[in-house]
């Protein structure tokens, strides 16, 4: 079991979880309508933002020692390779916004870097989930395109599937002794919230 709730974590990391929140959006919003390669091609140009740049920022700090350990599960190793994740999410968030894409898929991106900045806080006190974040903004995406009706098919089944697969990280952040159950549970308030808020306002303007 130890090994399915490692892959479990790596699937699930919190670097690639957004972009799965946004090929959601994509796939179910009316920008679907969009053609199949403009959207392949947006979704791969803020996967190169939101996780191939972070990854590699974080791969550069434990080459030269900055970091022991690429999960980052040392809560005072996590300050620098945060702050560049933001670096990258706001970056992401832009150039939606140039995009002309609505306001509300920015406010998605934004939402994440907002989570990781309350996470950045937290951490320099008390270690905070970062998995959940992730998983808590995911399931916030599900909740705002059901809430808001900007989804073309029914949600409910993917909304279950969402919190349900935010269940089973938990569990794997838990059996895998990376996390308190508290830690679990403000990572997942904390990305819901953030991500749920900036959309929303995204979606006001």
């Amino acid at each position: 079991m130890t090994k399915f709730f490692r892959i479990i974590s790596a699937v699930f990391s919190p670097l690639i979880v957004p972009c799965y929140g946004l090929a959601l959006a994509l796939a179910v919003t009316p920008l679907a309508l969009l053609p199949l390669g403009i959207r392949l091609g947006i979704l791969g140009v803020c996967a190169i933002m939101l996780f191939i740049a972070p990854v590699l920022v974080i791969l550069v700090l434990y080459r030269v020692g900055f970091v022991t350990d690429p999960g980052l599960n040392l809560r005072k190793e996590r300050t620098i390779p945060y702050c560049a994740t933001m670096l990258c999410y706001l970056v992401c968030a832009y150039y939606l916004v140039r995009l002309g894409a609505p306001l509300w898929l920015p406010g998605i991106i934004a939402g994440g870097c907002l989570a990781i900045l309350i996470n950045l806080i937290v951490n320099l006190r008390w270690k905070i989930s970062g998995h959940m974040a992730g998983m808590g903004g995911l399931v916030a995406v599900t909740f705002f395109l059901t809430i808001n009706r900007l989804a073309m098919m029914p949600m409910m089944w993917i909304v279950i599937a969402a919190l349900l697969l935010a269940g089973l990280v938990g569990t794997a952040r838990l059996a895998l002794n990376r996390h308190t159950p508290m830690q679990v549970l403000c990572g997942t308030i904390n990305g819901f919230a953030s991500v749920y808020l900036c959309a929303s306002l995204g979606a006001a303007i």
